[in-house]
């Protein structure tokens, strides 16, 4: 009896922990998110809704641009329509800004705790406290290891990348838990429909989610598939519909031309794999050594041997697929390279990198920890747990990477100060100063790269009037020309 009243105040304890953490780590993130600004190639989609007003002209308007982007700039044709759709520029300025951005981190950050509450709940008998704790640890990284600017802080990444995760881990939730009713004779078709419809646009945005995205798609399949001993027909359709999104995407004449390249001169199969591996052994070393991620993965070794005789997986499929998701990283950057011919990965799809990095060290961590529960059977319990506790311990003290340094509290210093409110403040009053200079050849002195602020995107413009993004500021506020006569 004491027993069982100490483990609901310990149950209690990690809820009363994890949850203000979460709170602490997302909050940060989409109040950080309601300063963002119009920035580069955000007035390239607003281009499009000049001069269109009503729903479906602006669908109409919408679709005619993903059709010319898909021509001559990029595959990502949700990316496109949302972009053009959607701009806060033209539909409702820097008001619109703020939400839609704020909307984007909440989109992606529910879809991160929707698809980890459906792994733990769905896979193993356990109480919320673990699933929380599990939670903290599936966000930590996306949220205190980089700002990930281009996803939380860019429209146009927004686009790219944060609204079309936050709907391939949804649709990924959704096709489990088809999945799993069938097995209880729930037959209802609905969450495999919307699992299947969110795929669809998933794989139209930026070729490392489409890449990831599919490979997700298709070690699910693959569970299943080992576990019934069968591949299931209506698993099948939804998978063939995905790739058939992810084809159309990856042949679009826009995606080499968008980036400067014939095709003479994209990167070849072999340069592809030697530039992917390079940036997945980046990411792990950036992840163990210039991070303290090794914390996390211990964490989750003792999750996995606490809840040992509670996890119910097929084991055999379990296996397959953890090994499969070792390979994750790798189809993310290799369908980045080879899509766009790029070398450099940018900042979107190291974050899709990191997310599919430690979802395979967090599916070994959380096997390793049974292999010791099974192997241990609870003898000599509280030696082993006190043993992963100071390996913790001395990881946590051990990395240079201390808390001061976290992204999250980077970034509560600049809201503390000020310095974000007032770079959203000075560019509306920047912006806004447009209205009364249509047709006339403006000059300016704003910055000349977008990365003044640190783990922020600021307005900038370069010095040519008739480069791509100062011809699209001056397209979207009816100028003749702007130019920039900072010299930085």
């Amino acid at each position: 009896m004491k027993h069982e009243r100490t483990q609901r105040v310990l149950n209690w304890g990690m809820v009363i922990v994890s949850v203000p953490v979460i709170a602490f780590l997302i909050e940060t993130i989409v109040r950080t998110a309601m300063f963002v600004v119009p920035v580069s190639d955000d007035y390239w989609y607003a281009g499009s809704g000049i001069g269109v007003d009503g729903f479906f002209d602006r669908i109409v308007s919408a679709c005619k641009f993903a059709h010319e982007a898909y021509r001559h700039e990029q595959g990502a044709y949700f990316t496109s329509f949302i972009g053009s759709f959607f701009n806060p520029i033209i539909y409702g300025g820097f008001s619109a800004m703020k939400v839609t951005m704020v909307i984007n981190a909440v989109l992606v950050f529910a879809a991160v705790i929707f698809l980890t509450g459906v792994i733990m709940k769905k896979t193993a008998d356990v109480g919320v406290h673990v699933v929380l704790f599990v939670i903290v640890i599936a966000v930590f990284p996306l949220t205190a290891y980089d700002s990930f600017r281009e996803v939380f802080y860019w429209f146009s990444g927004a686009c790219a990348y944060g609204v079309p995760i936050s709907f391939g881990l949804t649709s990924i939730g959704l096709f489990i838990i088809y999945n799993l009713n069938k097995e209880v004779a729930l037959t209802g078709r609905e969450p495999l429909v919307l699992a299947a419809i969110l795929g669809a646009v998933t794989v139209g945005a930026s070729l490392a989610i489409t890449g990831i995205f599919v490979y997700f798609l298709l070690c699910t399949i693959i569970y299943f598939a080992i576990k019934r001993r069968r591949l299931e027909k209506d698993n099948m359709i939804v998978f063939i519909t995905c790739l058939a999104g992810a084809v159309i995407n990856m042949i679009a004449p826009g995606n080499l031309t968008g980036h400067g390249i014939e095709n003479s001169g994209a990167v070849g199969v072999k340069a592809g794999i030697g530039y992917a591996a390079e940036h997945y052994k980046y990411v792990v070393r950036w992840l163990f050594f210039n991070r303290n991620y090794l914390v996390l993965v211990i964490s989750l070794m003792v999750v996995g041997y606490l809840i040992y005789d509670r996890i119910k997986l097929c084991k055999t499929a379990w296996i397959v697929v953890g090994a499969m998701l070792f390979a994750s990283p790798m189809v993310t950057a290799f369908a980045q390279v080879m899509g766009y011919g790029m070398e450099q990965i940018p900042n979107g799809c190291f974050f899709i990198t990191v997310m599919a990095t430690t979802a395979a060290f967090d599916n070994l961590a959380l096997f390793i920890g049974w292999l010791m529960g099974r192997a241990l059977k609870g003898h000599k319990k509280m030696s082993v747990l006190a043993v992963l506790y100071a390996i913790i311990f001395v990881c946590f003290i051990a990395t240079p990477f201390s808390p001061g340094k976290y992204s999250v509290v980077m970034l509560n210093k600049k809201l503390y100060s000020g310095e974000l409110q007032k770079n959203y403040v000075e560019t509306k009053k920047l912006t806004d100063s447009f209205a009364n200079m249509k047709d006339k050849d403006v000059k300016v002195d704003v910055p000349t790269n977008p990365e003044t602020i640190g783990d922020f995107y600021s307005f900038f413009l370069l010095d040519d009037p008739d480069s791509r993004i100062n011809s699209d500021v001056a397209k979207v506020y009816g100028l003749s020309s702007i130019s920039n006569i900072r010299e930085e």
